[in-house]
């Protein structure tokens, strides 16, 4: 069932959806966030990938105090797994940097055996051994902006309760219900860059191992 618009109101034309799909994946996309991470812009909300909708339903409106408590206990428990992946993901950034910082400069050094081959050997070679360091420096980026980068995650402010004059409850549970979203699309965001980042140095890793089988073989 359509909700309904008003009659003046019109859909987007098809030209205006694919102008908005193209501005989203450019927001969205990891090269936006390593930019945005190195340059100290502050990016609040990381998109990717919706895991919520991070809108609340009707149904909390009729609930009852145990209804409440058991929200609560239940968006504590999501917020404590969500960190967990967080520091599970920033870990594995962390692991993952120094490798393609590695592999960058061992293919780098590969230059200098460049002299033995022949034309036209020496120029492929020498592309590929480029090439490949290029995008594990690259790789290498996206896992330093995974470290440096701020998550973003809510918590529930214990002074912001005060203003609260009754149903503290009521007002906790809808509180970790929009922090639970907020943390969920953070941490979907992230492993899509942790992902991205290992594609790009296993590739470029991959690049520069043809050029070195070249050199000395």
């Amino acid at each position: 069932m359509r909700p309904e618009t008003a009659p003046d109101s019109a859909d987007p034309t098809p030209s205006e959806a694919r102008a908005s799909d193209r501005s989203r994946w450019w927001t969205h996309h990891h090269a936006t966030f390593v930019l945005a991470v190195f340059t100290r812009y502050r990016i609040n909300h990381y998109r990717d990938r919706r895991a919520h909708q991070g809108r609340l339903g009707d149904g909390i409106d009729s609930w009852s105090d145990d209804d409440h408590q058991l929200a609560i206990e239940e968006g504590r428990r999501q917020l404590d797994e969500q960190r967990v992946q967080l520091q599970y993901l920033t870990r594995r950034a962390s692991a993952l940097l120094p490798v393609g910082l590695a592999v960058t400069v061992f293919l780098l050094t590969a230059l200098n055996d460049l002299s033995r081959l022949a034309q036209p050997e020496r120029t492929i070679a020498r592309v590929l051994i480029l090439l490949g360091p290029a995008m594990t420096i690259w790789g290498t980026l996206v896992m330093g902006a995974l470290i440096a980068g701020r998550a973003s995650f809510m918590k529930t402010d214990t002074l912001q309760l005060t203003h609260e004059s009754a149903d503290l409850k009521g007002f906790l549970a809808r509180d970790y219900a929009e922090n639970v979203g907020v943390g969920e699309n953070t941490n979907a965001a992230r492993l899509t860059h942790l992902g991205t980042g290992v594609v790009w140095i296993v590739i470029g890793a991959t690049v520069g191992a043809v050029g070195l089988l070249m050199i000395h073989w």
